[in-house]
């Protein structure tokens, strides 16, 4: 694939220093907040959405603007956008401070059977002579409040329209602070007081170690700082930024979740648990690794033997690859030798936080005849038809290449075409185009498997599923909702995160020097879904991704028993849509 010509141009900011650590007067913080709510207002492209579903108009200050008039300090200030941001239940819009600190207990908690329990624990700091921990624990109370208490507090701050998504989000706060979307982590105390109840039942207090790092925000200056820009601009980079669908957890690289020893069972485990790809259960027994080991691997991949079939497993952990290349090259060999040796085939995207359009190139490779892939409505405003035109005349003035000319210029149309029909929206925009193909067109719904150069078909064409769970977001919430459009396989786990669009980020007011985050386009699906929640529509966004086989890893006896009940349910699953053909 030939790539467009880059046009090269610096940037100078100017903005005033920084000249104190003192507090935003009340009249600069309303007039930071009136200049966030409008880019929301400006650019949150599901806005009539959530009115619709939610009952939530991000218009309505009533009760935001009194708050922040009587905010005393910049922290209640910050916490402030940061609920009125999350009001929209939208996992991919959040307002963030420019905060380096992090404060970590060194244990790692989450939600299962609807409890916080004990996963994982620093054991240079916990050992065994004072903290007899085991796995499955139940925190119930942290510096003398119910957990529960917390998890509500905490939710205020995390916008995400699955409510089991945010709780288990709201629980990893309890013990991971991050004051970027925590304006109140510097409050955390040196110490904690922690009551767990053990699996006899009996209760018995602890003493966490908060681990703190980085800078806390506790007041701003009246100003932002200076900085200087140097970039690039591609021609179809108002394109590509309508082609993020990512979602970022809060948990900085830096604070590592701790993981017991035993839990690293699928070979290749040191590189692989730094990395953080691992499926979340352990390895089905028989487990025989090929990808996952080597520092270039992009996926883990192997095979075993479940009741005389012989089943391939696949964790695609993201959408985006270091190297789109070698992700496409390596998926093409593991479905090459998953298509010889295997009966079926386990889809693993569980946490999968998304990426953008190099997922068509596996879908091509896992949808064996022509599919449907997704469509994007387009917020219309003079933003959009501005960034496009002007993309458009950098694209022909420099002579880019045919295919780029045309897919900017499609886009423009779109987007003209809604604004004279005085809509909102624009209608469903082909989304993608291979991201590896030889010879790029112009957007299009509808998209060929993958073959080889003499015809004979690449794609898998055995059985699949699917494994999803209330974390696989973004373009992970896209990815299996095509394979369910296009009914292939089975999608198995729980409900998705149902964070249905693309996002961009930017600095967000000119006194507090935060960033937010913007959903600009609204993912639409082949057809409307139904649900008992929401209104019928076509969207992904809060309806995620339905599973057609519901099986959820949150249990105590997955956690104690590393998902083997989990592993036998899917294998089980496949196997019987191996019978089916047979």
């Amino acid at each position: 694939m030939s790539f467009p010509r880059v046009i090269k141009m610096t940037v100078l900011v100017l903005s005033a220093s920084l000249i104190a650590d003192a507090q935003l007067t009340p009249q600069q913080r309303e007039e930071d907040f009136k200049a966030i709510v409008s880019r929301y207002a400006r650019m949150y492209a599901p806005a009539n959405w959530k009115q619709q579903a939610l009952g939530v108009n991000l218009f309505d200050l009533t009760k935001w603007m009194p708050r922040v008039r009587a905010a005393r300090t910049d922290r209640e200030y910050f916490k402030v956008v940061t609920e009125y941001v999350a009001s929209f239940q939208d996992g991919h819009s959040r307002f963030e401070t420019r905060s380096t600190f992090v404060a970590a207990a060194q244990i790692a908690v989450d939600i299962y059977d609807d409890k916080v329990l004990l996963e994982a624990w620093d054991r240079a700091e916990y050992p065994a002579r004072e903290y007899d921990w085991r796995v499955g624990d139940e925190l119930v109370r942290l510096d003398g409040k119910p957990v529960e208490e917390l998890i509500r507090e905490f939710g205020k701050d995390i916008g995400f329209g699955n409510q089991k998504a945010a709780r288990r989000l709201a629980a990893q706060r309890l013990v991971i602070r991050v004051q970027a979307v925590m304006p109140n982590a510097p409050d955390t105390p040196e110490t904690s007081e922690a009551v767990f109840r053990n699996q006899a039942g009996d209760l018995k207090t602890y003493t966490l170690k908060w681990i703190k790092q980085g800078t806390p925000i506790e007041n701003m200056s009246p100003l932002p700082s200076p900085f200087t820009l140097n970039s690039e601009r591609d021609p179809l980079e108002v394109i590509r930024k309508l082609q993020n669908w990512r979602w970022e957890p809060d948990k900085p690289a830096s604070i590592k979740k701790p993981t017991l020893p035993e839990r690293q069972q699928w070979g290749g485990t040191q590189y692989l648990q730094q990395q953080g790809r691992l499926p979340v259960f352990n390895a089905p027994p028989g487990w025989r690794l090929r990808l996952g080991a080597g520092p270039n691997d992009v996926f883990v991949s192997g095979t075993y033997t479940y009741e005389g079939k012989r089943m391939g497993l696949i964790r695609i952990a993201d959408f985006d690859p270091p190297s789109r290349v070698d992700a496409v090259r390596q998926m093409e060999a593991e479905i090459a030798f998953f298509k010889a040796n295997t009966d079926g085939l386990v889809v693993d995207l569980m946490g999968n936080a998304g990426g953008d359009c190099i997922g068509l190139d596996y879908a091509k490779l896992l949808i064996p005849e022509r599919f449907w892939f997704f469509g994007a409505q387009v917020l219309a405003n003079r933003y959009w038809l501005y960034e496009a035109e002007s993309a458009l005349q950098a694209a022909i003035a420099n002579d880019a290449e045919p295919w780029v000319i045309e897919t900017i210029a499609f886009y423009a149309d779109e987007i003209r075409n809604a604004l004279k029909g005085n809509r909102a929206m624009t209608g469903s925009i082909p989304a993608c185009q291979p991201t590896q193909s030889a010879q790029p067109a112009a957007p299009t719904f509808e998209h060929d498997p993958a073959r080889a150069a003499d015809g004979t078909l690449l794609a898998y064409d055995k059985p699949v599923i699917f494994l999803v769970d209330e974390f696989s977001a973004s373009f992970g919430d896209v990815f299996p909702g095509m394979m369910q459009d296009n009914r292939r396989g089975l999608i198995v786990g729980t409900r998705t995160a149902g964070l249905g669009g693309a996002v961009i980020s930017s600095d967000a007011g000119f006194y507090g020097e935060g960033k937010a985050s913007v959903t600009i386009s609204m993912v639409v699906r082949r057809q409307d879904m139904v649900t008992t929640e929401f209104p019928t529509a076509p969207y992904i966004e809060n309806i995620g991704v339905r599973p057609d086989r519901e099986l959820d890893y949150m249990t105590r006896e997955n956690l104690l028993r590393g998902g083997t009940p989990f592993v036998q349910a899917f294998s089980r699953i496949l196997a019987e849509q191996i019978d089916r053909i047979r």
